[in-house]
């Protein structure tokens, strides 16, 4: 595609970039609902919870996978922001860490470690929860 508008000097494409980094930065730090919080931890939780079920639990996990990320897509285009990813870096380590607790659940389930499933939930859940807050109190300022 070609444009006709002439080359913008340093000092304008400076500003240009500047105004697009503001743009994408208030984007990123809008607050979510607290509903999406909960949710999206009740998700991790029992997501974490399925191996119990065994065998059954690995379609549900799929269909609960699919689920989550249409609901959040569903929030996300509600608030006019379906594909943002929060600014915040603690929410972020904290939604990492939720997976591997996830993961090391199916792992513990696969080597018959029931009792370290229910481990593995509560540390999806809390830090799930503990990034939220965090995440909550960064966008309210």
């Amino acid at each position: 595609m070609e444009t006709n508008a002439p080359i913008p000097n340093r000092s304008q494409a400076s500003a240009a970039l500047a105004a697009a980094q503001s743009a994408q930065d208030s984007i990123r730090s809008q607050p979510w609902p607290w509903w999406l919080y909960v949710s999206n931890g009740l998700f991790l939780g029992v997501s974490a919870l399925l191996p119990l079920l065994g065998r059954p639990g690995s379609g549900l996990l799929a269909v609960l996978v699919v689920a989550s990320c249409a609901f959040n897509y569903w929030a996300g285009s509600r608030m006019g922001l379906p594909f943002a990813v929060p600014r915040c870096r603690v929410f972020i380590v904290a939604v990492v860490l939720s997976t591997l607790f996830v993961v090391a659940s199916l792992a513990a389930s696969w080597a018959g470690m029931w009792g370290l499933v229910w481990v593995c939930a509560a540390g999806t859940v809390l830090s799930f929860g503990t990034g939220s807050v965090f995440h909550y109190r960064a966008t309210l300022r």
